[in-house]
């Protein structure tokens, strides 16, 4: 074969020999993002454990992360969903409330019937069976999202432990195709890029947590502190925060609290939206030295090409590219 052909051949066929793996992206590009954020630990664990124990303690330290938002909303809304079906809304309490309400009290006021005809039709029990199954197909997203998790940590646990060897082989493809040299720029600006686009997500889930906190404590929301660890958690999962809200919010208005259920529908998708356009790129591009606009169209473009996994492919794309072309 020409040999100037070559790259090319083995491209093809690497690209046919990957596609039995596209259902299975996410939690791929998720575990080898993970490992790679997570490999100072590994290397500083391995000085005193066995490889294997300390890709276990690693991978046992996320699964408690990922567990935890999702144990807080179970323990939510485990007994709420039952008091929330048998809930009648006080339409003359309610109508009352939105009447005196600041601003959009006079509002109200001009179209009291329309309020109360809103509200007649959205008793809980009535939108819990008008959308039964949208419902079902909410458990069903939410089943298929602990199944894609559970296998990126095995596949963590399993980078993690040969991850010498998981090195070696992805160096040896790079070398088939480019230099040496170049080979070495990419490993080295895409593990960096990776670590920056897990920092970034982090962050964000610190920054939601934060401004949560005090958001559901004057809301009166009931364990408003367990609320607070979901929303920020779950914002790393496109549409996360989004459920958390909609669920306390209709968890307030259900309790005959509908002001307050409206502000932490406000102001929590004000948050939300802070951190996804501001604070989540500013830190990304911090850690991988690159400017606050582009890790941005990164970040929504990645989305928008590859679904969720563009979340973390994108950035880690882009700020590697940016690096080995521009730097050095």
């Amino acid at each position: 074969m020409n040999r100037r052909l070559d790259p090319w051949f083995l491209a093809v066929l690497a690209g046919l020999g990957l596609l039995p793996f596209v259902p299975f992206a996410v939690p791929i590009v998720a575990a080898l993002a993970l490992a790679a954020a997570s490999l100072p630990f590994q290397l500083r664990l391995e000085r005193r454990l066995p490889a294997w124990l300390a890709a276990s303690v690693v991978t046992l330290g996320w699964t408690l992360l990922a567990a935890l938002p999702l144990g807080a909303i179970a323990a939510l809304l485990a007994p709420a969903l039952p008091r929330l079906a048998q809930t009648r809304l006080d339409i003359d309490a309610l109508t009352r409330a939105a009447i005196n309400a600041p601003w959009v009290g006079p509002l109200a006021a001009a179209h009291q019937e329309a309020v109360r005809a809103w509200l007649a039709d959205n008793q809980p029990a009535l939108l819990l069976q008008r959308h039964a199954t949208e419902l079902r197909l909410v458990g069903e997203h939410v089943l298929a999202l602990l199944m894609h998790a559970l296998l990126s940590l095995a596949i963590l646990w399993a980078v993690l432990w040969k991850r010498e060897h998981v090195a070696h082989g992805l160096r040896s493809s790079l070398l088939r195709v480019v230099s040496a040299p170049l080979a070495e720029r990419v490993e080295h600006h895409g593990l960096r890029a990776t670590q920056a686009t897990i920092i970034g997500m982090l962050g964000l889930a610190v920054w939601d947590t934060l401004l949560a906190l005090p958001m559901f404590g004057l809301a009166g929301m009931p364990r408003w502190y367990a609320w607070s660890v979901a929303v920020g958690m779950l914002s790393v999962i496109p549409g996360g925060t989004g459920v958390a809200l909609v669920s306390a919010a209709a968890l307030l208005a259900a309790q005959g609290h509908l002001l307050p259920g409206l502000a932490v529908l406000t102001i929590g998708h004000v948050i939300m939206l802070s951190g996804d356009i501001l604070v989540k790129p500013k830190l990304i591009g911090a850690a991988g030295h690159a400017p606050f606009l582009l890790v941005l169209l990164a970040i929504f473009g990645g989305l928008a090409m590859f679904g969720m996994v563009g979340l973390i492919l994108g950035p880690v794309l882009v700020l590697t590219a940016r690096a080995v072309v521009f730097e050095d």
